[in-house]
This record gives structure tokens, C-alpha cells and sequence, in this order.
């Protein structure tokens, strides 16, 4: 079954019983909510029991929760010797990647490009000029290749 939607002065006006019980309401708008409560019986039921809830709930006694409501959860932290263990992974793996491609490149007859002074100096990169180097090798076509 479908509940029907409240107007928008009604809406505004259950929002201003809100701020009124929070004591966040302005004299104006206070006077507004009385106008509307006077006319509109649904609003004046709204703020009548809105009104009962909220002191019932301010002048209730605390109620201590049952101690096994709170169980503590202690998440398993890693032991260092764990971190340790798995950096020292990770530099074997890499560093063992780095050594079959180094192997696997000589055997196939690649050769790193050799360093120049100047290359190195101007912070250009050597595997860039080699490249470029080879580029030329083949093509001889007269144009300049600018860095």
C-alpha cells in the first residue's frame, strides 16, 4: 500500500519540528511551524509525537550494553621477519630477471651501444643514440635526425 507524499509546507514544516525540539529554530519560522501546526491535523500528530519520542529518549537512564556485545579483534600483524623475507624475495627475483636478460642478450650477439663522453655528459641516453645510430646505418636518406 502506497502512503501518500506529504506537501512541501509539510515537509518544511516536520523539518522545523526537528530543529525546534534541537532548539535551532528562529522566532519567525517558529511562528510559521505554529501557523502550519494550527491547520494541518497530520503535522500537529507528527510534532505531538516526535515530541514524546525525543524527551522519552532525554530523560531515559543509561543502559549499560552486555560485556559479550564488545569482542575485541585483533587483526594478525605481519612479524618483520615476514617483510624481511619477502623484500629479499622480490630483490632475488629481480635481480635473477635482470641476469637472464643480460645472458639471453649476449647470446643472441646484441651488444650494449658504447658510451660516449659526450652522451654522458649532456645527460643524453646512450640506448638512444645507439638506436639512432643503427637508424642511420641502414637508411642513408640525407636527413637530420634532431635530439
Amino acid at each position: 500500500m502506497l502512503t501518500p507524499v506529504p506537501s512541501i509546507a509539510c515537509i518544511r514544516a516536520r523539518e522545523a519540528v526537528s530543529a525546534r525540539l534541537d532548539g535551532e529554530l528562529s522566532e519567525l519560522d517558529g511562528h510559521r511551524l505554529e501557523q502550519h501546526l494550527e491547520a494541518c491535523a497530520g503535522c500537529r500528530a507528527f510534532a505531538a509525537g516526535t515530541s514524546a519520542v525525543t524527551l522519552e529518549l532525554r530523560t531515559a537512564e543509561p543502559v549499560a550494553a552486555p560485556a559479550e556485545l564488545f569482542v575485541a579483534h585483533r587483526r594478525r600483524v605481519a612479524s618483520p621477519l615476514v617483510a624481511v623475507a619477502a623484500t629479499l624475495l622480490i630483490a632475488l627475483a629481480t635481480g635473477s630477471s635482470f641476469l637472464v636478460g643480460h645472458l639471453l642478450g649476449a647470446r643472441a650477439g646484441h651488444s650494449p651501444a658504447p658510451t660516449t663522453t659526450a652522451a654522458a655528459a649532456t645527460g643524453i641516453d646512450p640506448g638512444i643514440v645507439a638506436m639512432l645510430g643503427e637508424r642511420a646505418g641502414h637508411a642513408q636518406t640525407g636527413r637530420v635526425i634532431a635530439l
